[in-house]
């Protein structure tokens, strides 16, 4: 087992009006995760699941069928295990235009 740094892009393609005024509907997003896995796929597949629960558990845009998900890896490494001591950063980078 490795600790590996995932560093997640995520596309947004929203179904349906848009959000009342105020809302808004992001394009995509950028985080990472480091995660404990065997090699890089279960990594990928890992932080995949991370990422998609917590969008789901913050927003509620993938329950409700709001949107639809699209992610890749735009970076995977082996990082120091001490990293996964460190909470998860749950947070996301969000940006609005393509």
């Amino acid at each position: 087992m490795r600790c590996y740094y995932v560093m997640v892009h995520g596309s947004l393609n929203w179904v349906g009006a848009a959000p009342a005024e105020g809302g808004s509907q992001p394009r995509g997003f950028y985080c990472h995760r480091y995660v404990l896995a065997s090699d890089e796929q279960s990594a990928t597949d890992i932080a995949f699941e991370r990422v998609r629960l917590n969008l789901d558990r913050s927003f509620g845009w993938l329950s409700d069928d709001s949107v639809v998900l699209t992610m890749e890896v735009e970076e995977i490494r082996t990082a120091p295990f001490r990293k996964l001591l460190k909470p998860d950063n749950r947070g996301h980078t969000f940006y609005e235009q393509l």
